[in-house]
């Protein structure tokens, strides 16, 4: 693979991805049609890392991710994902990665290529949504679910954000996994330490399985404290946050979005909020996962850091003052979420079925309605028995009134 020493930037990619059969290498892309903007140029996203651009190739809409600087092991993390995935959950894309791909200037490039996702980063989905009953709530719990099988998975982000929490229709969907964790990278830090108004303030140099924890529940409340006063909205987003920004972090219950959220209507908005406070004052290798935090398993900050240790010691408490939050009920997403429209959580088998597509929506099981041989015997046998039965009940009639 070439290893050039300085990356093209967004203007270099914009200037050679419009002639796709010249800049790229493989057959397919050198047809795709690169989609363009209202002025004519190639549509594109750009971020810290990447350029995006849409195109379609072979009757499908995919996304061309373009690097603008060097990551570590590129090629190895994605195969890697890929092979730990056996096949990706519904809330990911299908993503392949190409050596030496595109060509700019002289020097072939690798790059993503991705399914694309038509739909809205989770900020703008949450601005549209804000006064549709029920809504947030719904994808809180939905949230809960991913987060849940991410850990199921062995599997993190790394760069939880709302650019990479894509919304379509009302499925939110993982995207860029240059930053993922598995057990098998676990020595290849990619250097990559996620957007500041979603990361633990004490995040950077940190990379192991349980860093979407601060994120994840930064979302997770946000939703929920949203759904209970969507009038946050307005006093606390800003940009490229939902309710809570960096300067929230390194003062916990110290600025004003604290003080809101003690006051919140929704008793488990104020106590998950005092979790989330708690979190920014720890490191984040202590930090429980989100499950963990809803299922109220509260004493965490307890607990010397088991993961670095393996030793369990007695720390000093929390700070005098320091509300202990009530057990969260059981029941409080039922509550929360209206059952007849809530997201369903899929089945997670033992062991994942052999699939040739990664499935677009969580698996669901539906029994089936055809009788087995089996059954409609049992069903005849059932039928006569009670023939026989409603006969011989109207003979006894019969029989006690002529005996009268």
């Amino acid at each position: 693979m070439t290893q050039p020493g300085n990356w093209p930037g967004a203007r270099e990619y914009l200037d050679a991805i419009q002639t796709p059969s010249v800049c790229f290498s493989d057959p397919r892309l050198k047809k795709a049609n690169i989609h363009l903007n209202a002025i004519g140029m190639p549509q594109a996203v750009a971020g810290k890392s990447a350029v995006v651009f849409k195109g379609t190739a072979a009757g499908k809409d995919i996304a061309i991710r373009c690097f603008t600087r060097a990551a570590s092991d590129q090629r190895l993390r994605y195969r890697a994902l890929h092979t730990h995935l056996e096949y990706p959950p519904w809330y990911m894309v299908d993503f392949g990665y190409r050596d030496n791909e595109i060509l700019v200037g002289n020097t072939r490039y690798p790059l993503i290529e991705m399914e694309w996702v038509d739909g809205a980063p989770l900020d703008e989905w949450v601005r549209s949504h804000l006064r549709r009953n029920g809504d947030l709530a719904r994808q809180a719990a939905a949230w809960l679910t991913i987060v849940d099988d991410m850990l199921q998975r062995e599997m993190a982000h790394g760069d939880i954000a709302n650019d990479n929490c894509m919304v379509s229709g009302s499925q939110l969907k993982l995207v860029d996994y240059d930053g993922c964790y598995i057990p098998g990278l676990a020595d290849k830090n990619p250097g990559e330490f996620g957007a500041q108004h979603f990361q633990h303030p004490k995040r950077a140099g940190y990379y192991a399985g349980n860093m979407d924890a601060f994120p994840s529940l930064v979302i997770y409340l946000s939703l929920a404290a949203l759904h209970a006063d969507p009038a946050l909205w307005g006093r606390y987003h800003k940009d490229k946050n939902l309710i809570f920004h960096s300067d929230d972090y390194k003062a916990p219950q110290g600025t004003p979005i604290w003080g809101e959220l003690a006051q919140s209507p929704d008793t488990r908005v104020r106590s998950l909020a005092i979790e989330l406070a708690r979190m920014c004052r720890e490191p984040v290798s202590r930090l429980p996962s989100l499950p963990e935090v809803i299922a109220g398993e509260s004493q965490w900050w307890e607990q010397v850091d088991l993961r670095e240790t393996g030793v369990r010691a007695r720390e000093a408490p929390p700070p005098a003052g320091t509300q202990t939050p009530p057990p969260p009920s059981k029941d409080w997403l039922r509550d929360h979420v209206p059952a007849e429209s809530g997201p369903r959580e899929p089945a997670r088998p033992e062991q994942p079925p052999a699939r040739t597509r990664w499935p677009e929506q969580p698996p669901t099981w539906t029994p089936s309605r055809k009788p087995t041989p089996a059954m409609t015997v049992l069903k005849a046998v059932g039928v006569t028995i009670a023939i026989i039965v409603a006969l011989l009940v109207v003979l006894g009639i019969i029989g006690a009134i002529v005996g009268h």
